[in-house]
């Protein structure tokens, strides 16, 4: 029951990551492309308009970058452990400004004293809480905070639209998966939100 519960997870998060790949990438591998075409056509015929096109070109570019550089550590378990949780929150926010354009604000402080397992079951609520954010809740900002005194803490924090944390809502699978992620850290997780405010999720070890 074990494996199969581990073949499943293993071919979610393939899914998972084709559907990053097709959603992001190559959707701005083809803007890339169609953006070229029209700097083409301009330098024949308007020289003085293709910097517009190119300027797209550019910055599509650097969102495609962005959010390589995060799919491709997420395809390296050894990643994590080589370049720590802060690398891995930085590219994930990097990302995520660079594909959705919104507002992410992040305050890290150097690598919290975590095992590799905490630092990944940190990683992946991070990760599960802003796909939340992008999915429902309508947000413009997201805060990413790290501290470390007096315990080992992150917060998730966005300016959407809020819910009723006691009722069901959409993302309610995805909090339980967080809360289960936490469970096995030895670390807490709490949610709080209030309707057309925003949403905190905190997870705590220590």
């Amino acid at each position: 029951l074990h494996a199969q519960a581990l073949t499943l997870a293993t071919l979610e998060e393939r899914q998972r990551l084709a559907r990053e790949l097709h959603d992001s990438v190559s959707q701005a591998l083809y803007g890339i492309a169609l953006g070229a075409r029209t700097a083409r056509t301009l330098l024949e015929r308007d020289p003085a308009r293709a910097g517009e096109p190119l300027e797209y070109v550019l910055a599509l570019a650097e969102a495609g970058l962005a959010e390589m550089r995060a799919l491709i550590f997420e395809l390296r378990p050894e990643s994590l452990e080589q370049e720590g949780l802060v690398a891995a929150l930085e590219k994930q926010a990097a990302a995520l400004r660079a594909r959705q354009r919104v507002d992410v604000r992040t305050s890290l402080p150097a690598e919290p004293p975590l095992s590799l397992a905490q630092k990944e079951a940190f990683y992946r609520i991070a990760q599960e809480a802003m796909h939340n954010i992008i999915k429902h809740a309508r947000a413009t900002r997201i805060e990413l905070e790290l501290t470390t005194t007096p315990h080992i803490t992150l917060c998730i924090r966005d300016n959407g639209i809020g819910f009723d944390a006691s009722g069901s809502f959409p993302g309610h699978l995805g909090l339980h998966s967080m809360r289960e992620r936490a469970e096995r850290a030895g670390a807490t997780l709490s949610v709080t939100s209030t309707p057309g405010v925003g949403t905190t999720v905190q997870v705590v070890c220590g």
